[in-house]
């Protein structure tokens, strides 16, 4: 069930997701590719909580392409891990997020 706690929770995760991609980007060629995924998943948690479950499965599956689209696909165009693409598409679904909560936290 959520409450009036969702908002501040979500923002909580916002933060928490920005210093999983800082950490990333330090941890640079040597782990941050690997380490990446972690903010992504994160995000389709934190964005998704109370919401669909086809919603939830889409969003983690979402979360799942996108790393392996920029760490391993095409790492050479976006100079290695994409995480200066991946920041703007959470930071995008959390605002939409935050818009649009689920209708129990309303």
């Amino acid at each position: 069930m959520l409450d009036r706690s969702y908002r501040p929770a979500l923002v909580t995760l916002l933060l928490v997701t920005i210093a999983g991609f800082a950490v990333s980007f330090v941890g640079g060629f040597s782990i941050g590719r690997f380490t990446a995924v972690l903010p992504l998943l994160l995000t389709a948690f934190a964005v998704t909580y109370g919401r669909a479950l086809w919603l939830q499965v889409a969003a983690y599956l979402g979360a799942i392409l996108i790393y392996l689209l920029f760490a391993w696909v095409i790492p050479d165009q976006v100079h290695y891990w994409g995480i200066q693409f991946e920041l703007p598409i959470c930071l995008v679904a959390f605002a939409v997020a935050l818009r649009f909560p689920p209708v129990q936290a309303r």
